[in-house]
C-alpha cells in the first residue's frame, strides 16, 4: 500500500510539475513574442520617420532650386528641369507621409508631418528671397518638431 501511495504521489508531481512548467513556458514565450512585436515596429517607425525626414529635406531643396531657377529665367530649360524634379520629389515625401500616417500612433507627430510637407510644399511661391528663406526656415523648423515628437516614439 505505501508503494502505491508512493507511486501516485510521484506520478501527481510529475504531472504537476510538468504543467506548471509548460505554463511559465507559455507565459515566457508570450512575452518574447511581444518584445519581438515591439522592436519590429520601432525599428519600422525608425525607417518610416527617417525616410520622410530624408525625403522631405530633398524636397525643400528642390523646391528652392525651383525657385532660384525661376527667379534666374521662368523661361528657361533649367526652370523646368527644376520644377519637373520638384515635382518628383514631392512625390516621393508624398510617399513618405502616407508611410507616417499608415505607422504613427500620435496624431501630433502627423500633424507636424503633414504641416512639414504642406509648408515645403509652397516654398516655389514665395515673393523674394527673403521670403523663400523664411519659409524654408519654417518648414526646417517643423521638421525638426517632426523629429522631436517621432524621438519620443521610437525609444
Amino acid at each position: 500500500m505505501n508503494g502505491l501511495l508512493s507511486a501516485l504521489i510521484a506520478i501527481a508531481g510529475t504531472l504537476l510539475g510538468s504543467a506548471v512548467t509548460h505554463a511559465f513556458q507559455w507565459k515566457a514565450s508570450a512575452r518574447e513574442q511581444v518584445f519581438a512585436a515591439q522592436q519590429q515596429l520601432r525599428a519600422d517607425r525608425m525607417a518610416v520617420y527617417s525616410d520622410f525626414a530624408g525625403a522631405l529635406t530633398e524636397f525643400r531643396r528642390g523646391q528652392q532650386d525651383r525657385w532660384h531657377r525661376q527667379d534666374e529665367d521662368a523661361d528657361g530649360a533649367a526652370f523646368v528641369e527644376a520644377r519637373n524634379e520638384a515635382y518628383r520629389l514631392r512625390g516621393i515625401a508624398l510617399h513618405a507621409l502616407f508611410r507616417v500616417q499608415l505607422i504613427a500612433s500620435a496624431q501630433t507627430l502627423i500633424d507636424a508631418a503633414q504641416e512639414a510637407y504642406a509648408l515645403t510644399t509652397g516654398l516655389h511661391k514665395a515673393g523674394d528671397r527673403a521670403e523663400l528663406k523664411d519659409r524654408a526656415d519654417r518648414a526646417r523648423a517643423v521638421l525638426e518638431e517632426f523629429i522631436r515628437h517621432a524621438s519620443t516614439e521610437v525609444q
